[in-house]
């Protein structure tokens, strides 16, 4: 029974966008200027010097590798170009997903490097968001359960690079690991590294940043956090304070366009609202820009930006224009929901004069380790239909009762029907009630039987542990294990080698694909 394959997008992904534009559907051609198959290179009017400089004086202050310094060097040449993918930092990494992206922007660059140009993996840290929820715990498997581990963020609202690292915390959220988590050869050596990373690490957003760069560095991976190249965005946020509401009509336009398509737009915006944000506090404008009670001029804030560019910051509509302004790059590395944000785009790119990259989905990956392939191999499962345990186990002893009712019912259909016939002879009339009385019996029969599968779903108490312990392990809270599971989970039973074997899977998959993953061991 072959286990390793891929799970069905369709029944990964919800975006009816992303599924569309995956089969490259004419309906998408006005949101998305070039599909990912149909690509050409372009020029990019970058100042290259002071883009190689910052992502050299940040990668060097992380500790990067040879590989990415040679690889921000090259960025030199006119015909080098950035694979970027990116996400907010979450505390170790966040999810598996996050890793995935890396991988996929890494395998993707080395796909489309050849022929005199270089395409080199950029992950773009987005320490700038504001929704610490998201970013200050992880999810590890505890006794086959996933279990939330939390690091306290003192405080109110702040970006993930505001966050410092505590000491105290950080030592409670390593023991919280190293409680939860089974003894293997390879746990005291990766938190021992992990530990060293967090003393090294002055904030969230720079932790996150050695975090992948120790993990994924030598594969030349470069990283970079908005804020470091915030100088190279000045234009942008002039053209933002000149005509402060143009970005919010087009993208309400593109809205519009969307749903007159079918779809549900996934960005929303008052017309009012600015799409940039000055010291985290959103900006309004209504002849007049309003942060709070107070108001400023354009020229006002245009001072502001050339005295203090640090305090002005990017939102959900503008943070992938900052970045695409700033570097040259041919792709991004989408998941599925920010292909389906980037379809109200287009227009925001052209307005302000920047050709939207391509969008490459990345890959996906479900791990199966070998305790939960026994179980999909012993009561015959695919592994999508562990998605739903609860229905499942009603429906495998169903399945095991379901030759005894049935018979049961052939035998009493064969009795009523001689019965009628010999009745019938004596009285025509009689045919009707035998067939009440059959369809009654039936309905009791029914009855019985969902009575009995109750019973035995409370006996068989070895199956439905069984059961629920497979769909923990692949789809913990009900969600893609990708999306809820930390890296240490495997980091740990693994080691440094399951990075190896996701990293080669993805390299063997098609664009977009979701792989079941068997690790070795």
């Amino acid at each position: 029974m072959k286990l390793e394959g891929s799970l069905p997008l369709t029944h990964i992904i919800s975006e009816p966008i992303t599924l569309d534009y995956l089969d490259n559907s004419s309906k998408l051609r006005e949101f998305f200027p070039a599909h990912f198959t149909q690509g050409k290179l372009r020029k990019f009017k970058i100042d290259r010097e002071r883009l190689v400089k910052y992502l050299r004086d940040y990668n060097e202050k992380m500790n990067a590798p040879s590989r990415v310094m040679e690889n921000i060097d090259a960025l030199l040449d006119e015909d080098a170009y950035v694979v970027v993918s990116g996400q907010q930092p979450g505390i170790f990494g966040g999810s598996l997903y996050t890793i995935y992206k890396a991988l996929s922007a890494i395998i993707i660059s080395n796909r489309l490097s050849g022929g005199g140009r270089r395409f080199i993996p950029l992950f773009w840290n987005a320490s700038e968001d504001h929704d610490l929820s998201e970013v200050e715990h992880i999810y590890l498997m505890d006794k086959n359960r996933p279990c939330r581990i939390h690091y306290s963020i003192k405080g109110g609202s702040r970006s993930a690079s505001e966050v410092k690292l505590e000491s105290r915390e950080m030592e409670k959220f390593f023991q919280r690991i190293e409680e939860v988590t089974l003894q293997s050869e390879f746990k005291d050596k990766i938190l021992k590294d992990l530990k060293l990373l967090a003393r090294q690490s002055e904030n969230l957003g720079d932790f996150f940043s050695r975090l992948l760069l120790f993990f994924l560095g030598k594969e030349g991976l470069v990283l970079i956090e908005p804020r470091i190249l915030r100088p190279l965005m000045i234009p942008l946020f002039e053209k933002m304070i000149q005509d402060p509401l143009r970005s919010t009509e087009l993208i309400n336009q593109m809205a519009a366009r969307l749903k007159k398509r079918g779809y549900s737009p996934r960005i929303h915006k008052m017309s009012h609202l600015c799409n940039f944000f000055l010291k985290r506090k959103r900006v309004t404008y209504n002849g007049k820009f309003f942060i709070g009670e107070r108001s400023f001029s354009s020229q006002d804030l245009l001072k502001w930006l050339e005295e203090n560019p640090f305090d002005f910051s990017a939102n959900v509509v503008t943070r992938s224009i900052t970045q695409d302004y700033t570097l040259p790059t041919y792709a991004y590395v989408a998941g599925p929901s920010e292909i389906a944000y980037f379809a109200q785009l287009g227009k925001i790119y052209h307005e302000f004069g920047i050709e939207m990259p391509l969008l490459y989905p990345r890959f996906g990956a479900t791990i199966l380790e070998n305790k939960v392939a026994k179980i999909i191999k012993k009561y015959h499962l695919k592994t999508l239909d562990l998605r739903s345990p609860t229905s499942l186990i009603k429906k495998l002893l169903k399945k095991e009762l379901k030759p005894l009712f049935s018979s049961a019912k052939g035998d009493i259909s064969r009795a009523l029907l001689a019965l009628r016939q010999a009745a019938s002879q004596v009285d025509k009339t009689l045919g009707d009630p035998f067939e009440a009385s059959q369809k009654k019996i039936f309905r009791e029969i029914d009855s019985l039987e969902k009575r009995a599968v109750r019973s035995l779903e409370k006996q068989n108490s070895l199956m439905r542990s069984q059961i629920h312990k497979a769909a923990e392990n692949l789809f913990p809270l009900g969600d893609l294990q990708e999306r809820k599971i930390n890296p240490l989970e495997y980091l740990i039973k693994f080691g440094y080698d399951f990075l190896e074997v996701i990293q080669e899977k993805f390299s063997s998959s098609s664009y977009g694909e979701h792989r079941i993953i068997t690790p070795p061991g």
